[in-house]
């Protein structure tokens, strides 16, 4: 999916790209991310892979995922990213 297909805010059905950072359990944030995984539930089903990993842009600690309109196709959706760096929060959306 190129981010021109994505929404600029959440829609049912529609494809969405979300922007997030990546901190450690002290605040600071997470560069060079490793053992990337993400994954998604529709509607309070079990957790299943993403079509798309979320990437880092650069080295920032800043990065994104593009969710499918599958994957926005449910009333409630809830994402979840983790990373195997050191100290690493996993994050839930």
């Amino acid at each position: 999916m190129a981010s021109t297909d994505a929404r600029p805010v959440p829609r049912k059905n529609a494809a969405f790209r979300h922007y997030f950072a990546i901190r450690k359990n002290n605040g600071t944030l997470i560069t060079t991310w490793a053992g990337m995984d993400s994954e998604v539930s529709l509607d309070g089903a079990a957790f299943s892979d993403c079509t798309n990993e979320a990437t880092e842009i650069g080295t920032s600690g800043c990065g994104y995922i593009d969710l499918t309109s599958s994957e926005m196709n449910a009333d409630a959706v809830m994402l979840k990213v983790t990373v195997t760096n050191t100290d690493a929060l996993p994050l839930v959306f």
